[in-house]
């Protein structure tokens, strides 16, 4: 059961975008920012854990092949950048996992 259904909001009134934590949000932290900085990069896949459209967010980059950090995962060409992610512990792959309701491939 994700946030919205808690809140009673059907996904469907909105685009997932228009609900992302990030919506207003610098767009280079998750980007060229996160590539640069590891407390940008640490805050904006925080913004993202805590996002009610991670599972969205994820399957957008996934579906249409997206670069940068979407659904807490860092991107190049819709799979999963390998050195940006190596960072991430098994907890947080495995919060990230449950959260977009499938295995990432890595």
């Amino acid at each position: 059961m994700s946030l919205l259904d808690d809140m009673g909001i059907d996904p469907d009134d909105f685009t997932w975008d228009q609900l992302a934590a990030c919506n207003n949000m610098e767009v280079n932290w998750f980007y060229d920012d996160y590539e640069n900085d590891a407390v940008i990069a640490v805050n904006a896949e925080k913004v993202c854990y805590n996002c009610p459209v991670i599972r969205a967010c994820a399957e957008a980059a996934m579906d249409n092949k997206e670069e940068g950090l979407w659904g807490g995962v860092y991107w190049s060409n819709g799979k999963v950048d390998k050195v940006r992610n190596r960072h991430k512990t098994s907890e947080e792959w495995a919060m990230i996992e449950k959260e977009v309701g499938r295995n990432i491939p890595r």
